[in-house]
C-alpha cells in the first residue's frame, strides 16, 4: 500500500513540476512572439458601432479600425451607420481630418402592389426571396419585381425594415445605410441614395414599353423623357433609370417630375410633395387642352365664316 502512495506522490510532483516548466516556456514564448497591437487600433474598434455590415468596403468594424490607423489615405467618415459622430471620433484618435459623412438612406426601387403586378405561378418552396429567385425569376409577372418573402428585413442589422403588404417599409430614422439589404436583395430592388435626395425612381424594371405596361401600372416604360430634361444627371445605366443625386438640383429634380407626366414613376423623395405636382400638373395638361380646344372651335368657326 506504502508503495502504491508513494508512485501517485511522485506522479503528482512529476506532473506538478512539469506542468509549472511547460507553463514556464509558453509564457517566455507568449512574451518574446507577442504581437504588439496598436492602442488606437482598439481605441478606434471601440467607437465603432460593432454591426460588421461591411458598408464601409472592408471585411468588418475590425479590418475597418486597422486600415483608418495605419493606411494614412484610408478616411475616417466610412462608416455609414455611425455617421459624422462616429467621424469625428475617429478623426480624434488618428489624428486625420474627419470630412463629412454625407448620410444615405435605402430606398425602395418597385411599385409591385401600386402597379397591380399578377403573380404567374404559385410558388411552393421556401420562403425566401433568395429561394423564390431560382424559380423562374420569381413568382411575379414583372422579372424585376420585389418578391416579397423579407429576405432584407431579417438581414437588417437594426431592425429598420418591417414587410407590409409583401413589401419592405423601410423605416428612415433606423436605417443607417449600412448596405445589408441592397447586398441581400436577389432582385436589386433596394438602392442606397442621400438621405436628403429630392427624387428617385421607384421601379426597378429592365424592359421597356408594352413589356413593361403589360405587367405593371405604375412601371418606367424607359421613354428617356427624363433623361432628355436633366441630361448627364439623369441617365440610363444598364436599362435602369439612374440619377446622379451629387449633381441633381431643385431644378433637375423638377424637370425630370414634370417629364414623366404620364406614368409618374419619376418622382420627389417627399410624398405630400409628389401629390402636389402630380396635381399642378394634371391642371397644366388639362388647361393646355382646353386652349387646344378653343383654338380649334375658333379656327372652325373662321373657317366656316368664310365659306
Amino acid at each position: 500500500m506504502e508503495d502504491v502512495w508513494h508512485v501517485a506522490t511522485m506522479g503528482i510532483i512529476f506532473f506538478a513540476v512539469f506542468g509549472a516548466i511547460c507553463g514556464l516556456i509558453l509564457a517566455l514564448a507568449a512574451k518574446k512572439f507577442a504581437v504588439k497591437v496598436n492602442p488606437k487600433i482598439e481605441a478606434v474598434r471601440a467607437c465603432l458601432p460593432g454591426a460588421n455590415c461591411g458598408a464601409c468596403g472592408f471585411a468588418g468594424c475590425e479590418s475597418y479600425a486597422e486600415a483608418v490607423v495605419t493606411d494614412p489615405n484610408c478616411p475616417t467618415n466610412k462608416c455609414a451607420p455611425g455617421k459624422q459622430t462616429v467621424a469625428e471620433k475617429v478623426a480624434a484618435i488618428t489624428g486625420k481630418a474627419a470630412g463629412a459623412a454625407s448620410p444615405i438612406i435605402s430606398v425602395l426601387r418597385c411599385s409591385r402592389n401600386e402597379g397591380e403586378v399578377k403573380k404567374k405561378y404559385s410558388y411552393v418552396g421556401f420562403d425566401t426571396c433568395q429561394g423564390a429567385a431560382i424559380a423562374f425569376g420569381g413568382p411575379y409577372e414583372c422579372n424585376f419585381a420585389c418578391i416579397g418573402y423579407g429576405d432584407c428585413e431579417t438581414a437588417c442589422p437594426f431592425h429598420a425594415i418591417h414587410m407590409k403588404d409583401n413589401m419592405p417599409v423601410i423605416d428612415p430614422i433606423l436605417c443607417t445605410g449600412c448596405g445589408v439589404c441592397v447586398k441581400t436583395c436577389p432582385k436589386q430592388v433596394l438602392q442606397l441614395i442621400p438621405k436628403n435626395a429630392i427624387c428617385y425612381v421607384p421601379c426597378n424594371s429592365r424592359d421597356s414599353g408594352k413589356a413593361v405596361t403589360n405587367v405593371c401600372k405604375a412601371g418606367c416604360i424607359h421613354c428617356g423623357a427624363c433623361t432628355r430634361k436633366a441630361k448627364d444627371i439623369v441617365t440610363m445605366v444598364k436599362d435602369r433609370i439612374e440619377i446622379d443625386h451629387e449633381k441633381c438640383d431643385e431644378d433637375c429634380a423638377k424637370a425630370g417630375v414634370w417629364a414623366c407626366s404620364k406614368q409618374f414613376i419619376f418622382r420627389y423623395t417627399d410624398p405630400e410633395r409628389q401629390a402636389r405636382a402630380i396635381e399642378q400638373i394634371k391642371s397644366e395638361q388639362a388647361a393646355k387642352k382646353a386652349a387646344t380646344a378653343k383654338s380649334q372651335q375658333q379656327t372652325e368657326s373662321k373657317t366656316s365664316d368664310s365659306a
